[in-house]
């Protein structure tokens, strides 16, 4: 999980924060229309406010997921991905959103002179981080441990097949390495 060209944990950050903002951004849309369309707003109306809420969601997700991208970094360091367990991997995702983005957006407030946000209107946020971390991070994993399967002993040359599925001493993957797979497509 490690990237040795200058600024490779950055731009794993980035892709990170990206994907993040993305599956946030969906979900948030999906629950935010429904949550109109069951207040019996027209359904036009209720779509054009869940995408409105979509996009605040999505961004509060890139900054989540870029969180989690430093979390990850140094939790599962010398880790391969068939070492680690979607469903665990969930749970931190799920923990640290559910305790990221109140506190993110509880600095935020102070720091624009605000003061603090009543808890009893953060209540919300938290189960929705919550849930919402949990999903994206188990999926992202789950899909990452798919992408790794997949890869065959010729696309990797000198390298034997337990190495490319994380199996014995080599670690998993690097971006770098699963690049130059892809390049010679």
């Amino acid at each position: 999980m490690s990237d040795e060209r200058p600024f490779g944990r950055l731009r794993a950050a980035f892709k990170n924060a990206t994907v993040w903002g993305v599956a946030w951004g969906a979900l948030g849309t999906g629950v935010a229309t429904a949550m109109r369309l069951s207040d019996g707003i027209p359904m036009l109306n209720a779509i054009g406010d869940g995408v409105g809420m979509g996009i605040r969601i999505g961004i509060a997700g890139a900054v989540t997921g870029a969180a989690f991208s430093a979390f990850v970094s140094l939790a599962y360091r010398g880790k391969r991905l068939r070492e680690i367990s979607p469903v665990r991997f969930g749970i931190g995702g799920a923990i640290l959103a559910g305790l990221f983005v109140p506190a993110f957006l509880q600095t935020m407030n102070l720091l624009s002179g605000e003061g603090m946000v009543a808890w009893s209107l953060v209540i919300d946020d938290i189960l929705y981080s919550t849930l919402f971390g949990g999903i994206t991070a188990a999926g992202t994993m789950r899909l990452a441990q798919r992408d790794a399967d997949a890869v065959s002993v010729h696309d990797l040359p000198g390298r034997a097949p337990g190495d490319l599925l994380g199996e014995g001493e080599a670690p998993a993957f690097t971006s770098q390495q699963r690049e130059k797979a892809a390049e010679q497509y």
